[in-house]
């Protein structure tokens, strides 16, 4: 490891350390940092010129202005810190999210009941800020985002929260560490499924009908269907891919089984989310088999996000 790198994991420690993490952080002395900013330089010049100005000439209204000028700067020294100063942060119950798309992450906002805070900016990342105010006695809430590039929970890392407020001339700033974690599912991509099931992506067992429902029509053929819903006959003369559809007191089922879907075991992973996404969509009872668990047939909200959570949790036996 280079020598910025460890000096750079060293300081990240020692922040982490100042400010542990928690689902609630408040801002104090001991976490807040404050540096003159890039605009400083031009004011601070200007106040030297008059000051220079001044003195050769011996003209006190000049050097009352430089005086001014240099008050003002100390004075928003001042303020800049007290605009952070107080400022609590707390994360709020992130919804799941999928794999190698933005998840928000909600940040609430609030300070004393005499307090305000003015102009901040808060983000993940340098490029990504987005910038809030807290009104007094009140809270904000502001969606942070977030790239997850692996699926499971994901524990945010370091907020920075800025602001240059009140003229510009100081930036003062803090890193903060919340404690919470987000469920990343499986990217959604469409799966590859095994030479022996064709097009339809299931077995004829995974599908079960009573065998005195009553033939309803045809439908529009979807990804996933069994075979033996699809009508051959249509597909001979030339029709297209129909499913044949049957009404009666049970519902078809069908199975999302990983060893049906090829490939590694992140692409199956991504398949099975793809198609409990669309089987969830199109109002159907699925259930799930992993190597080592199994989910029953049901549908709705729950059953989604419990077939959802187990793709975004499972690890392969060699992994354990």
């Amino acid at each position: 490891m280079r020598l910025s790198n460890r000096i750079e994991a060293v300081f990240w420690r020692w922040t982490e350390k100042r400010v542990p993490r928690s689902r609630q952080v408040t801002l104090r002395h001991r976490s807040i940092y404050v540096i003159p900013s890039k605009s400083s330089l031009g004011f601070t010049v200007a106040i030297f010129l008059l000051w220079l100005l001044g003195t050769n000439y011996q003209n006190n209204l000049i050097l009352a202005a430089s005086f001014l000028l240099m008050g003002l700067f100390f004075v928003s020294i001042i303020h800049a810190f007290r605009n952070l100063s107080g400022l609590t942060l707390s994360v709020n119950a992130p919804s799941p999210g999928f794999c190698c798309q933005m998840v928000n992450v909600p940040i609430e906002l609030s300070t004393a009941e005499n307090m305000a805070a003015h102009d901040l900016w808060l983000g993940m990342a340098p490029d990504g800020l987005a910038q809030a105010d807290v009104p007094q006695g009140a809270a904000a809430t502001i969606a942070l985002q977030v790239l997850p590039e692996r699926r499971g929970w994901l524990q945010p890392g370091r907020i920075i929260v800025k602001s240059y407020y009140p003229l510009g001339l100081v930036r003062v700033w803090s890193w903060v560490y919340l404690d919470t974690n987000i469920l990343i599912y499986p990217q959604p991509t469409p799966p590859t499924f095994v030479d022996h099931l064709g097009r339809g992506g299931e077995s004829e067992e995974g599908a079960r009908i009573q065998a005195d429902d009553d033939f309803m029509g045809f439908v529009d053929y979807q990804p996933g269907a069994p075979l033996s819903q699809v009508a051959w006959k249509l597909y001979a003369r030339g029709a297209g891919l129909h499913l044949k559809q049957y009404g009666g007191a049970e519902r078809a089922s069908f199975w999302l089984d990983y060893e049906n879907l090829t490939g590694g075991v992140e692409q199956r992973l991504s398949g099975l989310c793809y198609l409990a996404l669309e089987w969830h969509q199109s109002g159907r009872d699925f259930g799930l088999k992993l190597p080592g668990q199994t989910i029953s047939v049901a549908a709705g909200e729950a059953h989604l996000h419990q077939v959802l959570k187990a793709l975004a949790l499972y690890q392969p036996e060699s992994a354990k």
